[in-house]
């Protein structure tokens, strides 16, 4: 696959309601980690990795990020701005017409799970799946998609907030043509329907060993703002992945 001509696209949409005590004046995936943006961190992943094309879905205060990557020049950022929100289905079905790849490669602008991007990609085309998600082992967690597999990695079923032997990593592959599922112009969830739907109709899941990071509480923002500040340069090291 040539990484150059795929297209990732980052969902960056969400109200960020949870955090609106001690981040009201930028969207979530704005907040500052070491001084930078959260949202930098999977940006450099797909970078460093070798993607260049970006769409970022963006909503609430959508403006900081359209300002944010306006003057980068080593990526072709590409805005994908909802007046109203849309949930993370509705977005990246929004964002349609700025895709140019048959596979597209899905993040989530506040979590990150450093992980082998292309080697994702790869898995996903090898099984001709519809669509792919990232899993990882939930240890006891709920508070993700809760993902029961067969022996070959079909997800078997797919609830949200539950528990199950896996969590959603927040990565996720798709095919152009399961897009095209999505209802245009109104409200979907990925989580809640449209991948529930997709189980037994090629939906796969990529296991990975990485941890699963996310900002949504004020707890869990201090707390990865803590933990990024004392292993900055294991960060650095992940956002590499495997070998390019």
């Amino acid at each position: 696959m040539n990484r150059s001509d795929a297209t990732i696209v980052i969902l960056c949409g969400g109200l960020g309601t949870r955090l609106r005590s001690v981040l009201a004046d930028r969207p979530k995936p704005m907040a500052l980690i070491d001084g930078r943006p959260f949202l930098d961190l999977p940006v450099e992943q797909a970078v460093s990795q070798g993607f260049r094309r970006l769409v970022f879905c963006t909503g609430h205060q959508g403006h900081w990020i359209a300002e944010h990557f306006s003057h980068r020049t080593d990526i072709e950022a590409v805005i994908s701005h909802e007046t109203a929100p849309l949930g993370t289905a509705g977005a990246l079905r929004a964002c349609r017409r700025h895709l140019n790849s048959s596979t597209v490669l899905v993040l989530n602008g506040d979590s990150f799970c450093a992980i082998d991007l292309v080697a994702f990609l790869a898995e996903h085309r090898r099984r001709q799946a519809a669509a792919t998600v990232a899993v990882v082992a939930a240890d006891g967690r709920s508070d993700g998609g809760g993902i029961a597999l067969d022996a070959d990695s079909r997800i078997m079923n797919f609830h949200e907030k539950t528990s199950g032997a896996y969590l959603n990593a927040g990565i996720y592959a798709f095919e152009r043509p399961t897009l095209d599922r999505i209802p245009a112009l109104q409200p979907c969830s990925l989580e809640y329907d449209v991948f529930p739907a997709l189980v037994g109709q090629g939906l796969y899941a990529s296991v990975q060993q990485a941890l699963v990071h996310d900002i949504g509480t004020p707890a869990r923002l201090s707390a990865f703002q803590a933990q990024y500040s004392t292993s900055h340069n294991a960060y650095t090291e992940a956002l590499q992945g495997g070998d390019q």
